[in-house]
């Protein structure tokens, strides 16, 4: 049997060494059959030229400004399926891929009609014997969503796990899957469209899981600077969000009280630390859900 066709779908912003590197580790890989989709957020430390004159078989879509996550793949996976592939592997640019990790990938895709998504252990690039994460967790409940196996060893974590869902790190899903589903939902524009889409795929029968023997080095940015504060309001906005589009009314019961803590807890703790723009952005965050305002930060 040939081996299925695939594109690498990788998002670049402002990344370029990051992207440079994650380009050489895919010169590596063992894999016969796939292509290289890179899709650059409207960066402005001219990425796009460098980038295409080092790597002349990678096909590169400028977006004139910075789509986020989800729509700036969107850009790539519409790409990409119109070339009829059977497979797509979102990438992101901070990582570093192991020679066989995508042929491992694809035997677990291939061995089940009903595995629609699948992810590799993910370790942090700066400890590879930790694990960043082997999948999600997901409580809609509380409005957690987790990173499984994080800070455990990496030698740990073999084999096939079923997931709540796997990270947009790196997460290869079946073309099929994507008819049926549709798009990443642009509406996140950053955290959780990942989430989103698994339970989506879940809804067709689809399962989500990780094959902890294929492996993907992470720079995550635990590891080596602290987030934004404007990802704290995304994290309000999109917990809302989310289970408004997939929760169940009984979900509300204990996740209402459960989300005023959590954020209130937040917002105090950063004023007392001083931390203002963070407090601003959790407040704008629960405000735009309130008044509908979803994509990117206004």
């Amino acid at each position: 049997m040939p081996a299925a066709e695939i594109a690498v779908i990788i998002l670049n912003w402002n990344g370029l060494e990051d992207t440079l590197q994650c380009l050489e580790s895919l010169k590596a890989i063992k894999y016969p059959n796939y292509e290289i989709i890179l899709v650059d957020n409207g960066s402005t430390d001219d990425s796009v030229a460098c980038l295409s004159s080092r790597y002349p078989n990678v096909t590169i879509i400028e977006n004139e400004e910075n789509l986020g996550f989800a729509e700036g793949n969107n850009v790539g996976i519409r790409h990409a399926l119109a070339s009829n592939v059977l497979y797509l592997l979102l990438l992101n640019n901070d990582t570093i891929v192991e020679p066989h990790f995508l042929t491992e990938l694809i035997e677990v895709a291939e061995n089940d009609p009903k595995i629609g998504i699948v992810g590799p252990k993910i370790v942090y690039d700066s400890d590879p014997e930790k694990i960043w994460s082997v999948g999600g967790r997901a409580n809609l409940f509380l409005g957690l969503f987790l990173n499984k196996g994080n800070h455990h060893s990496a030698r740990t974590c073999t084999g096939i796990k079923t997931v709540d869902y796997v990270s947009g790190c790196a997460l290869l899903i079946k073309a099929e899957v994507i008819e049926k589903v549709g798009l990443l939902d642009e509406d996140f524009f950053l955290y959780l469209e990942d989430a989103d889409w698994n339970f989506r795929a879940h809804l067709h029968s689809y399962r989500s899981v990780v094959n902890c023997d294929a492996t993907v080095l992470h720079k995550s940015g635990a590891s080596r600077r602290t987030a934004p504060d404007s990802v704290y309001y995304y994290f309000a906005r999109n917990s809302l969000l989310f289970l408004k589009k997939r929760g169940k009314w009984y979900h509300f019961v204990t996740f209402v009280p459960s989300f005023v803590a959590l954020n209130g807890v937040m917002f105090i703790w950063s004023l007392a630390q001083g931390k203002r723009e963070r407090c601003r952005y959790i407040f704008a965050g629960i405000r735009d859900y309130v008044r509908g305002n979803y994509g990117g930060y206004p």
